[in-house]
Formats: structure tokens, C-alpha cells, sequence
């Protein structure tokens, strides 16, 4: 390779590693967008999220962070693609939509599962004002069972022995 084709090869390296390292950050109005469990005022985005039914245990949800604070109204939509059925076809899917009001800088939105929601790999996809944001799998797993709680041990009984009276007793 001449000098001027190894440069040039060295060029092109570098912009595809520095592509590859950029994080998921949309382009447009949304700085960052996280989908995932709401923990500690973070939202980790998981592989797995566990289906739990209480929304005071677990949370899950997507977060917008927008680039400024919105100069108007913008719509957000999202949908979560239920896993796909025995018998084949067209996934089911859960839809919704809100609207991020202008001057807002970031918008959470919870999400609950509910006790006929399955298990198994789910797909969620959220767009703020026409443009996809999120796009990704996630599976959804049984809850881990109840931890078995022992039962007490009993404290030991002694049997039940005739006292002799003591001698330093006076009678």
C-alpha cells in the first residue's frame, strides 16, 4: 500500500470506530431516550424485565430527554409489540400515545404490566414528533417465587420433673 492509500484507509478505520462508539442518540429534538425499569431516578435498560404486577416494587417506562426545552407541543407515540403466537400471524401489540408540552425538558412515561400480559421477547418502539426514538427487544420473565421462609424452631421444653424440695427451706 502507498502511503497516500494507507492514510486514507487509517481515515476511513477511525470514522467507523467512532460511529460504532457514538450511543444510541437520535438526531432531532430528543437528546436521549431510555427504555427500561425505573430505579433510583435512572431507567436501566435491561434485557430482561421482570413482570411484576405492583407498580410500587417495579416500574417500567420509557424516558425522553430533549435537546432544550420544547418550543411546542410534541407528540410521542410508542408501541409495544406482544411476543408473537403459537399459530403464527401478526404480533399483538399495546399502543399509546402523550404529548410533551412545550417547555418541558424531559418526558417520563410508566408503564404497568397486567396479569394477562405474557412472557416472553417483547418489542417496544417509541417516536417523539414522527421520528423513531426507541427501537428495541426486551423479554419479560416470570417473577422469581417467593423466598421460603422457615418455620420457627421451637424453643427446647424440658420435661416436666418432680422438684425435691430444698433442705435449706424451712418448713
Amino acid at each position: 500500500m502507498t502511503r497516500p492509500s494507507l492514510r486514507l484507509a487509517f481515515a476511513l478505520l477511525l470514522t467507523a470506530l467512532a460511529a460504532l462508539g457514538c450511543d444510541r442518540v437520535p438526531h432531532g429534538i430528543v437528546e436521549q431516550a431510555k427504555f427500561g425499569v425505573f430505579f433510583g431516578g435512572q431507567v436501566q435498560e435491561l434485557k430482561e424485565i421482570t413482570k411484576e404486577l405492583d407498580p410500587g416494587r417495579q416500574q417500567h417506562g420509557f424516558r425522553l430527554t430533549f435537546r432544550a426545552p420544547l418550543p411546542r407541543d410534541v407528540p410521542v407515540a410508542w408501541e409495544l409489540s406482544l411476543p408473537a403466537t403459537d399459530k403464527g400471524g401478526p404480533r399483538a401489540a399495546l399502543v399509546g400515545q402523550a404529548s410533551a408540552k412545550a417547555g418541558q425538558s424531559v418526558l417520563e412515561v410508566p408503564l404497568s404490566f397486567r396479569p394477562s400480559d405474557p412472557l416472553g421477547s417483547w418489542h417496544a418502539k417509541v417516536s417523539a414528533d414522527g421520528q423513531v426514538v426507541i427501537d428495541r427487544d426486551f423479554t419479560v420473565v416470570a417473577p422469581p417465587p417467593p423466598p421460603k421462609t422457615a418455620a420457627k424452631p421451637l424453643a427446647p421444653r424440658s420435661p416436666s420433673l418432680p422438684v425435691a424440695p430444698d433442705p435449706a427451706q424451712p418448713k
